[in-house]
């Protein structure tokens, strides 16, 4: 999440009052992704991904990346030599991350998925999941769903990697916060809020742009509890090499912002 900025540009003549329209998650805000999260080191992510696929021997050419959003860790993971094969329950978000497919293509390519059914999408010697995607499966019945899926498609000894945001991360930074932003050609305000007692977090996104227009949507994620997770993953077929806070080899725990997973098929 982007940090609160002021604004020096003029801003782009929507017209406050238009009527919005209801967007999906991610429909309205695909365009304007990059430039909402360009604070993030896409490159750093795909480096710490790289190292623990090396720390568990794991390292392999061709990657399936769940929920790869708009592809900028494939093209991170690219630049580092990987194939990566991208699927996003969203196609506006697939659509930016087709833009940066090279050409010819072949290294990166992208395709609309739910990671909660992955039949027939072949087998991989690897995966991954980033940016707390599995935060938005809102029931344990869909993170073990999803679980089981992504076993289902890798080779045997493959590693899985996700991670997941915690209660620690939205009480610190997005308990109640709203923010304004002005970019090339749109103007947007968020309000992040937490609810502790059903343990979700609400992202608000009211998009306006230069053509007059208005989209918003609302991101709704849910905040397990770092002993649920646990639990469940050990009631799945994959074994736990290791549970990290954020981008370091320290266990994770409930005071981590960030917890990332390792997981391994069974060889």
């Amino acid at each position: 999440m982007t940090n609160r900025k002021t604004m020096t540009e003029a801003e782009p003549e929507a017209d406050p009052e238009a009527d919005p329209v209801r967007a999906e998650p991610y429909a309205g805000l695909a365009p304007i992704y990059d430039y909402v999260m360009r604070h993030v080191d896409y490159a750093h992510w795909a480096r710490f991904v790289q190292s623990l696929l090396r720390r568990h021997h794991a390292d392999t050419g061709h990657l399936l990346e769940l929920a790869c959003g708009t592809g900028n860790v494939a093209c991170a993971l690219g630049n580092l030599g990987y194939c990566v094969t991208g699927f996003d329950i969203s196609q506006e978000m697939v659509e930016e991350a087709r833009k940066k497919t090279p050409a010819p293509p072949g290294a990166l390519q992208f395709d609309v998925r739910d990671l909660r059914d992955l039949r027939g999408i072949g087998a991989f010697d690897g995966a991954i999941c980033l940016y707390d995607s599995f935060n938005y499966l809102l029931t344990l019945s869909d993170f073990d769903r999803a679980l089981g899926q992504v076993y289902d498609v890798l080779t045997p000894g493959a590693v899985f990697i996700f991670d997941v945001c915690t209660e620690q991360n939205s009480v610190r930074h997005f308990g109640d916060v709203r923010d304004t932003e002005q970019g090339p050609g749109f103007l947007y305000t968020r309000h992040s809020y937490y609810d502790a007692d059903e343990r979700l977090q609400f992202n608000k996104f009211d998009i306006r742009l230069e053509d007059g227009s208005r989209r918003q949507e609302s991101h709704v994620q849910r905040i397990y509890p770092h002993e649920d997770l646990l639990a469940h993953i050990d009631a799945s077929p994959f074994d736990l090499l290791e549970a990290l806070d954020g981008f370091s080899l320290r266990p994770g725990s409930e005071r981590s912002d960030r917890i990332h997973f390792v997981l391994r098929r069974q060889a």
